[in-house]
């Protein structure tokens, strides 16, 4: 037939194109502010999501929220969306990655639970079969709050605002928003316009709404996470969990959180400074250095000459220009704490003035001295796991040991920075009928070191008041400050018809309260 075949291959070839199949939603807005008494301003915000597959293990997520004036959301709404919040995260089956704002949290631990929104990277892995589990994960980020916890007694028809206050009595915190956690006699209340109450986290005040009034009788417990940005603070988590079918489960992790003590930000220490530092140890009452700079004379600073009182050396406001002149400032330390108090016949300045002693008893309530904060360190390492032998008995461990040092800078009363705890939990069923009638043995037993200390609260908020312990004798974490052993011992009696009853006996030792 005179045919002639020819053999080739498909001339369209498959275009590989990057980022195929991912989904972005957002926008962009440019504003310009214009007014008579003002300059102009330009406004702008970014707000992208993306999400889709990079192939077909992979996927991608990503979140860039921006705004060139960063505010916190208000605490009106009962549920809040992050404020500038910018991540993205790669994920898998068995594997993910995430960088950026980071939501950490620990729920699986009976010592170190706790909830921490930073700024870092985190991964998680899971390796093995379904019966045979292991997960690994690490984390490192700059902390964005540290935990508080503030108590106070309500006023009668006062509904607010309330005032939250720092660890060491600051009146000013900015709060973390959705941080916070409200408790009213032990029982936490909800957030919003339409709920129990609102929050300004910038200002840190809780007002209580109409519609949930305030007696005196009422007491007032909240958990909230504050910024303090005195030094640069790192956060590093590690750990992994081993499960072998539902029989055992061991787990352990680290915890550090430090500050980087030569990296502080509202304070510029000189080396007599870091030497008051280091000669104080743990006691805050030696933390603090002189505050007296010398500087040149200028009409719009505030200045002070040195002269001699009564054989001592005193600062003294002066404008004369020939003099050795210094800036000096002052702290309020306490009613009759102090040789200085504010003068008043100058309205324009805010001077101060000495004050001499009356019968060796300061007469005033400043000093030219200035608070210096040290550099502090917790890390807490945690094994605990669960052991199911039979259907009937259930045993749950915990061991923890932790590292408290509140003052880096110093090697002085470290003797007391190591502290550890124990738990146990043991669970026996006694009887099991058909899952309508169930008859259970308890015991639960807790031993915590007078020196062990925790990232958050570890008891109620009202365990102090059930026990009728001071509220001082409580650190900021809400852990007792001194050796406890706690347990409970009880019967616990379950008829899905018929109801439940519970029988307990508790025992909480404290260095020797019972």
């Amino acid at each position: 037939l005179q045919k002639l075949y020819k053999l080739s291959q498909p001339s369209n070839s498959k275009n590989y194109i990057p980022f195929d199949g991912l989904t972005t939603s957002g926008s962009i807005s440019r504003g310009v502010t214009i007014g008579n008494n003002q300059n102009s301003v330009l406004n702008s915000e970014l707000d992208l999501q993306i999400t889709g597959k990079l192939n077909d293990k992979v996927s991608l997520r990503a979140s860039i929220q921006d705004a060139n004036i960063p505010l916190q959301e208000s605490g009106y709404s009962q549920r809040l969306d992050e404020f500038d919040q910018v991540f993205i995260e790669l994920f898998s089956n068995n594997w993910n990655v995430r960088a950026g704002d980071i939501d950490l949290q620990n729920n699986n631990s009976y010592f170190a639970q706790f909830s921490k929104r930073v700024q870092g990277l985190f991964v998680n892995v899971n390796l093995g079969e379904e019966k045979k589990q292991t997960n690994l994960f690490a984390a490192g980020a700059l902390v964005r709050g540290q935990f508080n916890t503030s108590q106070f007694t309500a006023q009668e028809g006062n509904q607010g605002p309330y005032k939250l206050t720092g660890p060491n009595g600051e009146l000013f915190v900015l709060v973390v928003s959705g941080s916070e956690t409200v408790y009213v006699n032990g029982i936490p209340l909800q957030r919003g316009e339409n709920e129990d109450y609102v929050i300004d986290y910038n200002a840190g005040e809780i007002r209580f709404n109409a519609t949930y009034p305030i007696t005196s009788e009422m007491r007032i417990n909240v958990e909230y996470q504050f910024s303090e940005r005195r030094y640069t603070r790192v956060l590093a988590y590690a750990g992994g969990s081993f499960r072998e079918s539902n029989n055992l489960k061991i787990a352990a992790h680290v915890y550090s959180e430090s500050d980087i003590k030569n990296q502080p930000l509202q304070q510029n220490l000189t080396a007599e400074q870091v030497a008051i530092l280091e000669a104080a140890g743990d006691n805050t009452a030696e933390m603090v250095a002189p505050s007296a700079v010398p500087d040149t004379f200028d009409t719009n600073k505030i200045l002070y000459r040195q002269i001699i009182v009564n054989g001592v050396e005193v600062f003294e406001f002066s404008t004369d220009p020939d003099e050795s002149l210094f800036q000096v400032r002052f702290t309020n330390v306490g009613v009759n704490q102090g040789d200085y108090v504010l003068n008043t016949t100058n309205t324009l300045q805010r001077t101060f003035e000495y004050v001499a002693p009356v019968n060796g008893v300061p007469q005033g309530s400043f000093a030219p001295e200035v608070q210096l904060f040290s550099p502090t360190l917790l890390q807490l390492g945690v094994v605990n796991g669960s052991y199911t032998p039979s259907e009937k008995t259930s045993i749950n461990f915990e061991a923890a040991g932790s590292k408290n040092d509140t003052n880096t800078f110093s090697t002085q009363d470290d003797d007391d920075n190591n502290g550890y705890a124990l738990h146990l939990d043991v669970n026996q069923h006694l009887i099991k009928k058909d899952s309508t009638k169930l008859l259970k043995a308890f015991v639960n037993w807790d031993y915590i070191q007078e020196d062990f200390v925790n990232v958050e609260g570890l008891y109620n908020v009202e365990f102090n008041r059930d026990w009728n312990l001071e509220n001082s004798l409580a650190n900021a974490n809400g852990l007792l400050l001194g050796t406890q052993n706690y347990s409970t011992i009880g019967l616990d009696y379950t008829d899905v018809q018929n109801g439940a009853l519970t029988y307990t006996f508790q025992n909480l030792h404290f260095d020797g309260y019972y």
